[in-house]
Parts: structure tokens; sequence; C-alpha cells
């Protein structure tokens, strides 16, 4: 367990799709999100907070905007995972996938 607080935000827009198939986790799902949740909290604490933010869904603030911009400007595929605000995985992830992007995050801030 760790005393650090991390922010972890997925970043999605479900009016595009970066794969033709069903591919990886579906973060749009309230039901993904609340697991992943589930295990972050119960390998990290219950500080650690996931939030989901879908682009096509929302109300475009100065952050929001900075996104939408910066995922066409340089082409990324979504969601993206943002650890503490910092890119760290642009396309599919799971939720391994941010446990280890949190344990690193926690490393390297120690």
């Amino acid at each position: 367990m760790t005393e650090a607080t991390v922010d972890i935000k997925i970043i999605d827009d479900t009016s595009r799709r970066d794969c033709d198939a069903a591919c990886g986790t579906d973060w749009s799902s309230p039901e993904a999100i609340n697991l992943a949740s589930r295990q972050i909290r119960s390998r990290f604490g219950e500080e650690m907070q996931l939030e989901y933010v879908d682009l096509s869904r929302t109300i475009p603030d100065h952050a929001i905007a900075r996104w939408q911009q910066t995922i066409r400007e340089r082409s990324l595929s979504v969601p993206l995972l943002l650890i503490n605000g910092q890119l760290r995985v642009a396309g599919q992830f799971d939720t391994r996938q941010i446990i280890d992007a949190i344990e690193a995050e926690i490393e390297m801030g120690a």
C-alpha cells in the first residue's frame, strides 16, 4: 500500500473507433470502470481515484480542449491513460497496464 495520491484518468472518444472489432476493454462501460477502480483501490488504497472522460459526451473545458487538440495533432489512438496528467498509454490497454503504470509512477515519485 502507499500513501501517495495518484491521479488516474482515462480519456476516450466514443464517437470514433480506432479498432474495427471489439478490441480491448470497453472503458465506456460503467462496469469496466467500477471493476478497475476496485482493483486499483484494493492494490493501492482508497485514496486512488480513477476518472473516465468521454470527449464526445463532455462539455469541453480548457484541459479537455487541450487533449482534443493533442489527439488530433499527434494522431493519437484513444483511449488515453493519463497518470498525474502525463500521457502513459495511447490506444488499447487493460487494468493490469493501469496498475503497472501506477506502480512506475509511485516508484519514480519515491
